[in-house]
């Protein structure tokens, strides 16, 4: 049964001299099952910080608001529902200890056996590791980057989870191992058909991949969209797909809020071409565009 993932005002606050920041600022979705879901948006906008919320994994000390339901219930559950595919595979897999053995920790936490090494073997060919009893006699420093990268893969698929997260998974890759990973998510995609949320600054990933497309800015998600590379609803989406290289850098004028400021109206008014007084007055609230969201008087009646 697909399961879905809801966020009710979830907001997360990293205390500073002069206060509370909220690097998540009052977040709402409902995230069907069964879609890949991109996340996109500036650097320091509250992508990964909402996807440590998702997974109640936050570091100790910070603010936390609101709340996650997974299949209509709030719990542990969620943790154990997902696989994760971090960002760089020198980080996330231990230099000392082989490949299988990493693979097994995995599994042992989900109470999977498999003593003859043959589920391993299953999910590293999943991927194209068609030697896989090489691999898991590897350490990490003995394959290579994108043999990686399948690795991280099979490991996130290998404790059977019902969503994935993967966050930035093309981040400072080269354009050779990066097609490996997209092909590795469409083939979780095709062949699992599971769910997954994909944290990525890579557009090109996001239009391969992705059903639908989440932009946040400055702590907030101002347009939840499945039809976002033809139709863009919120002026900031226009103005972030506007200064990408292939569309000419025509960046947005202005700076993103900083840490600490304060608003008492829309957070990209100062630099909306559409901006009114009232868009610096009050706050806008999501507003239901057809299939789509948006935060925006633009598209307010009254």
């Amino acid at each position: 049964m697909v399961k879905n993932l809801v966020l009710e005002n979830i907001s997360v606050g990293f205390k500073l001299p002069q206060g509370v920041f909220y690097a998540v600022d009052d977040v709402s979705l409902n995230l069907p099952g069964g879609n890949f879901t991109a996340i996109i948006g500036e650097s320091g906008c509250g992508k990964s910080v909402l996807g440590q919320a998702i997974l109640n994994i936050l570091p100790s000390g910070v603010v936390k608001k609101g709340r996650v339901l997974y299949n209509g219930e709030q719990g542990k559950k969620i943790l154990s529902a997902f696989g994760i595919i971090p960002q760089n595979p020198s980080e996330s897999l231990n230099p000392v200890r082989k490949i299988g053995k990493q693979m097994q920790d995995i599994l042992a936490v989900h109470n999977i056996v498999d003593s003859s090494n043959s589920y391993k073997k299953q999910c590293l060919r999943l991927f194209g590791l068609q030697e896989a009893d090489r691999v898991l006699a590897a350490y990490p420093h003995e394959l290579s980057g994108g043999m990686l990268q399948r690795v991280l893969c099979a490991m996130a698929v290998s404790s059977k989870p019902e969503w994935i997260l993967a966050d930035e998974p093309t981040k400072g890759l080269d354009e050779q191992v990066g097609a490996v990973v997209r092909k590795n998510l469409l083939t979780i995609k095709q062949d699992l058909h599971l769910s997954m949320l994909i944290i990525t600054h890579d557009i090109a990933l996001a239009q391969e991949v992705c059903d639908d497309v989440l932009v946040m800015y400055a702590g907030q998600v101002l347009e939840h969209n499945a039809d976002i590379w033809h139709k863009q609803l919120h002026p900031y989406t226009k103005g972030f797909l506007q200064a990408l290289p292939k569309n000419g850098l025509q960046v947005i004028p202005g700076k993103a809020p900083v840490p600490g400021e304060s608003f008492t109206g829309c957070k990209f008014a100062e630099r909306c071409p559409y901006c009114t007084t009232r868009c610096k007055e009050e706050k806008p609230a999501m507003q239901q565009v057809g299939d789509a969201e948006v935060r925006c008087f633009l598209y307010a009646e009254g």
